[in-house]
């Protein structure tokens, strides 16, 4: 019972921290789309200094889906682990390697899901805007910003006051395991799992990453560096009059994903190329495609949908128009019943 008490914990929390997560994402999604007047990450770039406080919001969110700490989604992950981890302890030797593989799974998807998240804001705000709409964004409204600034407070204190919060959804989850109590989850400070088997103090990290970030600095004011403002010209490879198209794009970030994954997602490659006449070296227009092929829609939903295509176009033949066809449908509906009955 302890362990699903744990597991069950652990998926609570997680719901709760992506109701607070997603929310917040989605309303920086929207004013993004709202101020840009586009769904195109292509389009974009370059807002961070445009929207400042849209920026803020959807990097906190970002931070948070992420799994890093010190915020919400981050102490999930970690219960989530704990409870995959000490599954493993159980004697049945088919139950440990379904568990090994789960916990190997949740590690990959959390490296994913912190990769895909980086190419969202880096994409989105970062660099020269590659739009005219992207130039011309204005930051949300106030009322925009308050409904962020609260998903905002709530992972950052969902975070934090884990060891407050975890106690709360382990009383909602004893009931419905049927554990007698509502299990030991630590004191204030920390949270502990199982007993002695693990501990997190989720203020110790955050103390931690803030003297780690500011240690730096301060090590920069004692040694008396300059605070003169320095623009220098991104360094493009040699190249002359650098350009917003010159920069990193979603789907350049995402090619490395898709080779390495390959045997899933099986892309096509798609190459044309236009040269001069005279020479090869003086290409005139280059066309790249890299389309992923769904491999759900063509193993899963378009058979599916073909199965249920076939069953309409016989299912369609009972119904002929003829009075006497319908009457005989009920008559043999009626004998069923009777001979069922």
């Amino acid at each position: 019972l302890a362990l699903t008490l744990l597991a069950l914990v652990a998926a609570l929390y997680h719901a709760v921290n992506h109701a607070m997560f997603k929310a917040l994402l989605f309303l920086g999604a929207g004013a993004v789309v709202h101020a840009v007047g586009s769904r195109s990450m292509e389009a974009m770039g370059g807002l961070i200094k445009r929207m400042p406080w849209t920026a803020g919001g959807f990097l906190l969110g970002s931070v948070a889906i992420a799994g890093l700490p010190p915020l919400n989604g981050f102490v999930s992950e970690w219960l989530t682990f704990q409870a995959l981890l000490q599954n493993v302890r159980l004697e049945d030797p088919a139950l440990n390697l379904v568990f090994v593989l789960a916990i190997a799974a949740l590690a990959l998807t959390a490296g994913l899901g912190a990769a895909c998240f980086v190419k969202a804001f880096g994409i989105t705000f970062l660099a020269l805007p590659r739009s005219e709409a992207a130039g011309r964004a204005h930051d949300a409204t106030p009322a925009m910003r308050l409904g962020m600034l609260v998903f905002a407070l709530a992972c950052v204190l969902l975070g934090l006051g884990a060891t407050v919060v975890v106690p709360v959804l382990g009383r909602v989850a004893a009931p419905v395991v049927g554990a007698a109590t509502p299990g030991v989850w630590g004191d204030i400070a920390r949270l502990s799992v199982s007993g002695s088997f693990a501990h997190l103090s989720i203020v110790t990290v955050a103390g931690a990453l803030v003297i780690g970030a500011t240690i730096p600095l301060v090590v920069l004011a004692l040694t008396g560096v300059s605070r003169r403002r320095r623009l220098y010209e991104t360094w493009g490879c040699g190249r002359m009059l650098q350009t917003a198209r010159m920069e990193y794009t979603a789907t350049a970030f995402a090619d490395p994903f898709k080779r390495v994954f390959r045997f899933f997602y099986r892309p096509e490659k798609r190459l044309e190329l236009d040269v001069h006449p005279e020479s090869r070296f003086f290409v005139h227009r280059i066309a790249y495609a890299n389309p992923a092929r769904s491999i759900f829609e063509e193993w899963l939903y378009r058979p599916a949908l073909g199965v249920l295509r076939e069953a309409i176009a016989r299912a369609q033949r009972l119904q002929s128009g003829s009075a006497t066809a319908y009457l005989t449908y009920i008559f043999v509906t009626l004998l069923l019943l009777l001979v069922l009955r």
